[in-house]
């Protein structure tokens, strides 16, 4: 009898615990083409987020109509910044011409969304578009010198939050006189 009272009072105490409720998943998640109209809050977030840019230096990209912003409820959370961009794929440079890659900025997410998977989520948007663009490649500079020897095994132990990305999404690193050069064919 007294096992039969604790099973209940067990029972209703769970009826009143607060239960962790994920509120992002991918599926709440909104992604948009970033628009005149986003440029403001886009500047907003990537400063949060310790990028120094202008107005005027965002618009020039979403000019390009190739950057994607993650929304929750309506309100911007994370940026990706892409545009057009020519890779010479033997000398592993990039040069003015013809476009042939997409150019993905780091994206910027708000520390609140950090974690939950907004930078993939921005990552394969964008690739996405580049592949709609008949691109052949998206690529993007990893700025930190990296140590000599194998990249991606220097990735997979030491490796930030996005390089780790892109290992993850097989992209392919090249050491350049600029940094590191992750890009990835796509066609």
């Amino acid at each position: 009898m007294e096992s039969f009272k604790q099973e209940k009072k067990d029972e209703e105490e769970e009826k009143f615990k607060p239960k962790f409720i994920h509120l992002l998943d991918e599926e709440e998640v909104e992604v948009k083409r970033l628009g005149e109209e986003d440029i403001e809050e886009c500047v907003k977030v990537m400063r949060k987020c310790a990028f120094d840019v202008t107005e005027a230096e965002v618009k020039s990209i979403v000019d390009y109509e190739k950057s994607f912003g993650a929304t929750v409820n309506r309100m911007l959370i994370g940026v990706g910044l892409s545009w057009p961009a020519r890779l010479d794929a033997e000398k592993m440079i990039i040069m003015h011409g013809d476009p042939n890659a997409l150019y993905l900025e780091d994206p910027a997410v708000l520390l609140a969304y950090e974690g939950r998977g907004i930078r993939r989520i921005l990552l394969k948007e964008r690739e996405k578009e580049a592949t709609e663009s008949e691109f052949k490649y998206v690529i993007s500079y990893l700025y930190e010198d990296l140590p000599k020897g194998n990249i991606s095994e220097y990735i997979r132990e030491a490796g930030s939050q996005l390089e780790k990305l892109f290992l993850s999404e097989d992209y392919e690193f090249h050491r350049t006189e600029k940094g590191t050069l992750a890009f990835k064919k796509i066609a």
